[in-house]
């Protein structure tokens, strides 16, 4: 800035947060980090037997990807996919995914 010439003062300034918030929304980046938060509650969701054996690797539009250690995990996980799909609309209500496919690794 040249001299002589001021920066106007915010009366009240916004929290970073409160910008970045708005700015994620207006990108429709919203929608993407509420689906991703459900990585940070998947072992409260299937509990620490089943997270021990899975891992929840991205989102595919409005379907979530998991991995498993085998395919007979994968085969049993599906049969309980409703009940791992209302525990997670439970925790995250506001959250857009529609299903969930079980893969198992190919190690």
């Amino acid at each position: 800035m040249s001299q002589g010439m001021k920066r106007p003062r915010l009366k009240n300034p916004l929290p970073v947060a409160n910008i970045l918030d708005r700015m994620f929304k207006n990108k429709g980046f919203g929608k993407k980090l509420v689906q991703y938060s459900v990585f940070e509650i998947w072992s409260d969701v299937v509990g620490s037997t089943i997270a021990a054996k899975t891992t929840p690797r991205k989102m595919q539009g409005d379907t979530l990807v998991v991995t498993t250690t085998s395919a007979a995990w994968a085969n049993e996980l599906s049969f309980m996919k409703p009940v791992i799909l209302k525990k997670i609309q439970e925790k995250i209500p506001e959250i857009e995914i529609k299903d969930i496919r079980f893969t198992a690794n190919s190690k």
